[in-house]
């Protein structure tokens, strides 16, 4: 079973090298779950995921970002997601590198849906061997086959 609910396509993954910055990242993500067909106006999604970012960090403590928007034109959620091996200062609320970052969009009008995987999010990357064994993950074909069903041990 998909770890976060729903499969993520593997070209909506990414593992980022190097020392990025917070919106090195945020644009190598926005640019692949861009790609989704579903997303219909790719200026619109870069604008309200950094729009939001610009309102309060979305690294949620424990070496974990959860960037988000909610959008008109879509009907069902659509995921990115990077790993960050060396990690990357998010601004995060405990004041620590972030290593995963989960970037979702949303339609705007399912408020429910949007919480739900909000909180399921959270509650999937604080598990230290989901966390650890993403951290391993050699390749973005590797972190698929884990969050999306093959993530027995």
């Amino acid at each position: 079973m998909a770890l976060f609910g729903k499969e993520i396509p593997e070209s909506q993954i990414c593992i980022i090298w190097g020392k990025p910055t917070k919106y090195d990242v945020l644009d190598r993500l926005i640019s692949l779950v861009a790609k989704n067909p579903a997303i219909k106006d790719k200026d619109e999604f870069r604008k309200a995921v950094l729009d939001r970012e610009e309102v309060t960090s979305t690294g949620v403590g424990g070496g974990i970002a959860i960037p988000h928007a909610r959008l008109d034109e879509i009907e069902d959620i659509i995921i990115g997601l990077g790993i960050v091996p060396e990690g990357v200062d998010f601004e995060s609320i405990d004041n620590q590198p972030v290593y995963i970052v989960l970037l979702y969009a949303t339609p705007k009008t399912k408020d429910k849906e949007y919480l739900q995987f909000l909180a399921k999010a959270v509650q999937v990357l604080k598990n230290d061997i989901v966390f650890n064994r993403l951290l391993k993950c050699k390749s973005p074909a590797q972190v698929a086959l884990y969050v999306n069903g093959e993530n027995s041990g």
